[in-house]
């Protein structure tokens, strides 16, 4: 039910204010199979995004997502708010999200921990929790990279849209077969060199 939800929430609401799409990569992904996503987080456009993925995820988001109309209620009984501010609650949010994927759906999650970036399209250094979900589950990690959002829709407090192709692009997976949680900062720096370098093949670094 999510998935179909996810996927025409997602076409509506670019259909709507004329944002064309280009989804590449796709054809790497098993629908039946499971996956941590880990992508760059700009804009709020991110999440929507996510509505184009092959299979049906489950999202990790902040907790005021919930408070959002509709929206907020479909969020909340779905996926899993955290509170980024407590660690404790950041460890159990990941737990309930391993949880709930069961053996069907993938997890997307931003590994910069939020909207933190004060130099788009540059990332921040990226947290530990998608890495430990995917080799704690021993399933496949996909590095994610929406090089546009942060222009389409700003993280700004008044945001006007910029009428831009959304790009979208799955890179090929990763496996964590075997990894352990030594394994993490090394896995963390080869997902944060793919989504970088692939942000600068449109926004060259100065």
């Amino acid at each position: 039910m999510s998935y179909y939800f996810n996927r025409i929430w997602a076409k509506s609401a670019l259909m709507l204010v004329a944002i064309p799409t280009e989804i590449t990569g796709r054809e790497k992904i098993k629908r039946s199979e499971q996956y941590v996503y880990c992508s760059n987080h700009f804009s709020l456009l991110d999440i929507l995004s996510f509505g184009f993925a092959p299979n049906p995820v489950l999202y990790v988001g902040k907790k005021s997502l919930a408070k959002i109309p509709l929206f907020g209620l479909m969020f909340r009984k779905l996926h899993v708010t955290v509170d980024r501010e407590n660690i404790r609650n950041r460890y159990q949010a990941l737990q309930t999200a391993i949880e709930k994927m069961g053996n069907k759906r993938s997890l997307v999650m931003y590994p910069e921990g939020g909207i933190y970036s004060k130099d788009m399209p540059r990332m921040v250094h990226f947290k530990d929790g998608a890495f430990r979900a995917a080799i704690e589950k021993q399933i496949p990690l996909v590095p994610v990279t929406l090089p546009d959002n942060w222009i389409i829709l700003p993280d700004v407090k008044s945001p006007l849209i910029k009428r831009k192709k959304m790009r979208m692009i799955f890179h090929d997976p990763i496996s964590t077969e075997g990894l352990n949680m030594q394994d993490v900062p090394a896995l963390k720096e080869r997902v944060f060199s793919i989504i970088d370098e692939e942000i600068h093949k449109y926004y060259p670094k100065e």
